[in-house]
Protein backbone atom coordinates (compact mmCIF):
# COMPACT_ATOMS: atom_id res chain seq x y z
CA UNK A 1 0.00 0.00 0.00
CA UNK A 2 1.35 3.67 -0.12
CA UNK A 3 0.09 7.01 0.48
CA UNK A 4 -2.06 9.07 -2.08
CA UNK A 5 -2.71 13.02 -1.02
CA UNK A 6 -6.71 14.64 -2.01
CA UNK A 7 -6.87 17.67 -3.94
CA UNK A 8 -9.85 19.33 -2.92
CA UNK A 9 -8.67 20.60 0.31
CA UNK A 10 -5.66 22.02 -0.96
CA UNK A 11 -7.61 25.41 -2.31
CA UNK A 12 -4.90 28.02 -2.27
CA UNK A 13 -2.65 26.35 -5.27
CA UNK A 14 -3.35 25.17 -8.96
CA UNK A 15 -4.19 21.01 -9.72
CA UNK A 16 -0.95 20.16 -11.05
CA UNK A 17 1.11 22.56 -8.12
CA UNK A 18 -1.02 20.53 -5.74
CA UNK A 19 0.16 16.99 -7.78
CA UNK A 20 3.78 18.52 -8.06
CA UNK A 21 3.83 19.71 -4.40
CA UNK A 22 2.70 15.92 -2.99
CA UNK A 23 5.14 14.68 -5.66
CA UNK A 24 7.94 15.92 -3.85
CA UNK A 25 6.96 15.10 -0.71
CA UNK A 26 7.55 11.80 -1.55
CA UNK A 27 3.47 11.07 -1.71
CA UNK A 28 2.94 8.07 -4.16
CA UNK A 29 -0.28 9.50 -5.98
CA UNK A 30 -3.37 11.73 -6.20
CA UNK A 31 -7.17 11.56 -5.42
CA UNK A 32 -8.66 13.69 -7.75
CA UNK A 33 -11.60 15.51 -6.77
CA UNK A 34 -14.54 18.02 -8.32
CA UNK A 35 -15.01 19.71 -5.01
CA UNK A 36 -13.08 22.53 -3.33
CA UNK A 37 -13.17 22.37 0.11
CA UNK A 38 -15.96 21.84 2.06
CA UNK A 39 -18.75 23.53 -0.28
CA UNK A 40 -20.85 22.22 -2.60
CA UNK A 41 -19.28 23.52 -5.81
CA UNK A 42 -18.07 20.82 -8.45
CA UNK A 43 -15.36 22.28 -11.05
CA UNK A 44 -16.31 20.83 -14.25
CA UNK A 45 -13.42 21.76 -15.90
CA UNK A 46 -11.70 18.86 -14.69
CA UNK A 47 -13.94 17.14 -17.43
CA UNK A 48 -12.92 19.13 -20.09
CA UNK A 49 -10.37 17.09 -22.40
CA UNK A 50 -7.60 20.11 -22.61
CA UNK A 51 -7.04 19.57 -18.70
CA UNK A 52 -7.32 15.89 -18.53
CA UNK A 53 -4.33 15.59 -20.54
CA UNK A 54 -2.18 17.84 -19.02
CA UNK A 55 -2.90 16.24 -15.68
CA UNK A 56 -2.19 13.20 -17.26
CA UNK A 57 1.26 14.36 -19.24
CA UNK A 58 2.39 15.50 -15.57
CA UNK A 59 1.43 12.74 -14.43
CA UNK A 60 3.55 10.65 -16.86
CA UNK A 61 6.37 12.99 -16.10
CA UNK A 62 6.41 12.26 -12.46
CA UNK A 63 5.23 8.71 -12.97
CA UNK A 64 2.30 9.53 -10.17
CA UNK A 65 -0.68 8.42 -10.77
CA UNK A 66 -4.74 9.79 -10.74
CA UNK A 67 -5.60 6.99 -7.74
CA UNK A 68 -9.00 7.50 -7.80
CA UNK A 69 -11.75 10.37 -8.96
CA UNK A 70 -14.22 11.92 -6.28
CA UNK A 71 -17.51 13.68 -5.88
CA UNK A 72 -18.52 13.73 -2.74
CA UNK A 73 -22.35 15.66 -3.10
CA UNK A 74 -25.80 14.73 -3.48
CA UNK A 75 -27.08 12.81 -6.74
CA UNK A 76 -29.55 11.35 -4.50
CA UNK A 77 -31.41 14.69 -4.50
CA UNK A 78 -30.01 17.57 -6.76
CA UNK A 79 -30.36 16.88 -10.58
CA UNK A 80 -27.37 19.22 -11.19
CA UNK A 81 -25.00 16.94 -9.30
CA UNK A 82 -26.50 14.03 -10.78
CA UNK A 83 -25.81 14.85 -14.35
CA UNK A 84 -22.20 16.13 -12.95
CA UNK A 85 -21.43 12.60 -11.90
CA UNK A 86 -23.12 10.79 -14.96
CA UNK A 87 -20.38 12.98 -17.20
CA UNK A 88 -17.34 12.07 -14.28
CA UNK A 89 -18.22 8.70 -15.05
CA UNK A 90 -18.18 8.49 -18.83
CA UNK A 91 -14.70 10.89 -18.79
CA UNK A 92 -13.00 8.96 -16.02
CA UNK A 93 -11.43 6.57 -17.92
CA UNK A 94 -9.33 9.17 -19.91
CA UNK A 95 -7.41 9.86 -16.51
CA UNK A 96 -4.44 7.52 -15.60
CA UNK A 97 -6.04 5.93 -12.77
CA UNK A 98 -4.35 3.17 -10.95
CA UNK A 99 -7.85 1.85 -9.75
CA UNK A 100 -10.49 3.32 -11.50
CA UNK A 101 -12.64 4.13 -8.82
CA UNK A 102 -14.63 7.09 -8.53
CA UNK A 103 -15.53 7.65 -5.55
CA UNK A 104 -19.03 9.43 -4.45
CA UNK A 105 -20.98 10.02 -1.33
CA UNK A 106 -24.71 9.69 -0.15
CA UNK A 107 -24.63 13.22 1.71
CA UNK A 108 -27.86 14.84 2.11
CA UNK A 109 -29.17 17.42 4.57
CA UNK A 110 -31.20 15.96 7.65
CA UNK A 111 -34.29 17.56 6.76
CA UNK A 112 -34.58 16.16 3.57
CA UNK A 113 -33.50 12.89 4.41
CA UNK A 114 -35.95 12.18 7.93
CA UNK A 115 -38.83 13.98 5.88
CA UNK A 116 -38.86 12.57 2.40
CA UNK A 117 -37.23 9.25 4.02
CA UNK A 118 -39.55 7.12 1.72
CA UNK A 119 -39.01 8.88 -1.61
CA UNK A 120 -35.27 9.50 -0.79
CA UNK A 121 -34.11 5.84 -0.87
CA UNK A 122 -36.16 4.99 -3.53
CA UNK A 123 -34.27 7.53 -5.64
CA UNK A 124 -31.27 6.11 -4.07
CA UNK A 125 -31.61 3.01 -5.57
CA UNK A 126 -33.21 4.33 -8.90
CA UNK A 127 -30.11 6.80 -9.62
CA UNK A 128 -27.06 4.98 -8.02
CA UNK A 129 -28.20 1.81 -10.12
CA UNK A 130 -28.53 4.35 -13.24
CA UNK A 131 -24.84 5.77 -12.40
CA UNK A 132 -23.70 1.99 -11.98
CA UNK A 133 -24.72 1.29 -15.45
CA UNK A 134 -22.73 4.28 -16.89
CA UNK A 135 -19.74 2.93 -14.53
CA UNK A 136 -20.23 -0.33 -16.39
CA UNK A 137 -20.01 0.34 -19.37
CA UNK A 138 -16.95 2.76 -18.78
CA UNK A 139 -15.00 -0.20 -16.82
CA UNK A 140 -14.69 1.83 -13.55
CA UNK A 141 -15.53 0.81 -10.04
CA UNK A 142 -18.19 3.36 -8.28
CA UNK A 143 -16.99 3.64 -4.80
CA UNK A 144 -19.91 4.25 -2.32
CA UNK A 145 -18.33 6.04 1.03
CA UNK A 146 -20.40 4.33 3.75
CA UNK A 147 -20.43 7.90 6.43
CA UNK A 148 -22.64 8.17 9.62
CA UNK A 149 -25.35 10.61 8.82
CA UNK A 150 -25.14 9.78 5.10
CA UNK A 151 -28.06 8.04 3.50
CA UNK A 152 -25.92 4.81 2.84
CA UNK A 153 -24.44 5.07 7.05
CA UNK A 154 -23.69 1.84 7.74
CA UNK A 155 -22.63 -1.16 6.11
CA UNK A 156 -26.10 -3.00 6.02
CA UNK A 157 -27.68 0.45 4.01
CA UNK A 158 -24.92 -0.54 1.55
CA UNK A 159 -25.34 -4.16 1.28
CA UNK A 160 -29.23 -3.31 0.92
CA UNK A 161 -28.43 -1.08 -1.90
CA UNK A 162 -26.32 -3.52 -3.40
CA UNK A 163 -28.77 -5.82 -3.36
CA UNK A 164 -31.76 -3.69 -4.99
CA UNK A 165 -29.11 -2.19 -7.13
CA UNK A 166 -27.36 -5.65 -8.73
CA UNK A 167 -24.38 -4.46 -10.85
CA UNK A 168 -20.33 -5.97 -10.51
CA UNK A 169 -19.41 -1.95 -10.83
CA UNK A 170 -21.01 -1.09 -7.40
CA UNK A 171 -18.18 -1.25 -4.39
CA UNK A 172 -17.41 0.78 -1.30
CA UNK A 173 -14.77 3.36 -0.27
CA UNK A 174 -13.18 2.34 2.72
CA UNK A 175 -13.15 4.96 5.16
CA UNK A 176 -11.30 3.44 8.09
CA UNK A 177 -12.58 6.03 10.40
CA UNK A 178 -16.26 6.11 9.22
CA UNK A 179 -16.32 2.43 9.45
CA UNK A 180 -15.06 2.55 13.22
CA UNK A 181 -18.20 4.86 13.95
CA UNK A 182 -20.70 3.00 11.63
CA UNK A 183 -20.45 -0.53 12.77
CA UNK A 184 -20.37 -2.35 15.74
CA UNK A 185 -17.30 -4.59 14.73
CA UNK A 186 -15.51 -3.13 12.87
CA UNK A 187 -12.61 -6.14 11.67
CA UNK A 188 -16.25 -8.43 11.07
CA UNK A 189 -17.49 -6.07 9.25
CA UNK A 190 -14.47 -5.62 6.93
CA UNK A 191 -14.58 -9.20 6.32
CA UNK A 192 -18.51 -9.05 5.17
CA UNK A 193 -17.15 -6.29 3.20
CA UNK A 194 -14.19 -7.92 1.60
CA UNK A 195 -15.52 -8.33 -2.48
CA UNK A 196 -16.69 -5.18 -2.14
CA UNK A 197 -13.57 -2.83 -1.06
CA UNK A 198 -11.83 -1.25 -4.40
CA UNK A 199 -10.08 1.58 -2.11
CA UNK A 200 -9.22 3.25 1.29
CA UNK A 201 -9.38 6.49 2.90
CA UNK A 202 -7.02 6.89 6.34
CA UNK A 203 -7.97 8.95 8.96
CA UNK A 204 -8.53 8.16 13.17
CA UNK A 205 -11.34 8.96 14.99
CA UNK A 206 -12.82 8.43 18.58
CA UNK A 207 -15.95 6.78 19.27
CA UNK A 208 -18.59 9.18 19.11
CA UNK A 209 -17.14 11.80 17.14
CA UNK A 210 -17.32 12.18 14.07
CA UNK A 211 -14.02 14.17 13.67
CA UNK A 212 -11.18 13.40 10.81
CA UNK A 213 -7.93 13.36 13.58
CA UNK A 214 -4.61 13.15 12.71
CA UNK A 215 -3.46 9.13 12.20
CA UNK A 216 -1.64 9.56 15.25
CA UNK A 217 -4.14 10.84 17.50
CA UNK A 218 -7.83 9.15 18.28
CA UNK A 219 -8.66 5.07 18.96
CA UNK A 220 -8.33 3.64 15.92
CA UNK A 221 -5.37 0.88 15.79
CA UNK A 222 -4.36 1.69 12.39
CA UNK A 223 -1.76 -1.28 11.83
CA UNK A 224 -4.00 -3.92 12.80
CA UNK A 225 -6.86 -2.12 10.59
CA UNK A 226 -4.61 -2.21 7.52
CA UNK A 227 -3.23 -5.37 8.63
CA UNK A 228 -6.92 -6.78 8.36
CA UNK A 229 -7.41 -5.03 4.97
CA UNK A 230 -4.08 -6.64 3.03
CA UNK A 231 -5.19 -9.85 4.20
CA UNK A 232 -8.46 -9.66 2.63
CA UNK A 233 -7.06 -8.62 -0.61
CA UNK A 234 -6.17 -5.11 -0.88
CA UNK A 235 -3.10 -3.97 -1.50
CA UNK A 236 -3.36 -0.25 -3.45
CA UNK A 237 -3.35 3.47 -3.07
CA UNK A 238 -5.08 4.99 0.42
CA UNK A 239 -5.93 8.65 0.63
CA UNK A 240 -4.95 10.77 3.59
CA UNK A 241 -8.06 12.10 4.88
CA UNK A 242 -8.26 14.91 6.83
CA UNK A 243 -9.97 18.37 7.60
CA UNK A 244 -9.87 19.73 10.37
CA UNK A 245 -5.87 20.56 10.25
CA UNK A 246 -3.52 22.56 7.82
CA UNK A 247 -3.43 19.52 4.83
CA UNK A 248 -0.35 20.80 3.20
CA UNK A 249 1.39 22.01 6.46
CA UNK A 250 0.83 17.85 7.85
CA UNK A 251 1.08 16.31 5.11
CA UNK A 252 4.79 15.72 5.35
CA UNK A 253 4.33 14.27 8.97
CA UNK A 254 1.26 12.38 7.95
CA UNK A 255 3.31 10.37 4.85
CA UNK A 256 6.56 9.71 7.30
CA UNK A 257 3.82 8.55 10.31
CA UNK A 258 1.60 6.31 8.10
CA UNK A 259 4.45 4.56 6.01
CA UNK A 260 6.98 4.30 9.61
CA UNK A 261 4.09 2.72 11.60
CA UNK A 262 1.41 1.10 9.40
CA UNK A 263 2.47 0.11 5.72
CA UNK A 264 6.30 -0.37 6.45
CA UNK A 265 4.62 -2.96 9.16
CA UNK A 266 2.03 -4.77 7.09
Amino acid sequence: MYLAGRSHIIQDRSLIDTMRMFHAMGYGGLELSLQHGMGRWLDTNYLDDYVIDKVNEVSEELSFPITALAAHQNYVWDDYTYEIEKKLLKKAGRYHPVSNTVILSTFMEFSQRELHEKEVYQQLYERTAELCKIAEDAGINLAIEIEPNQLVHSLSCFLELAERVQSPALKINFDVGHFYLSERDLFASMEKAKDFICYSHIDNMCMGEHCHKLPWEGEIDLLAVYRKLKSLGYDGPVSLDIYIQDYASVALACLKYVNENVFNLL
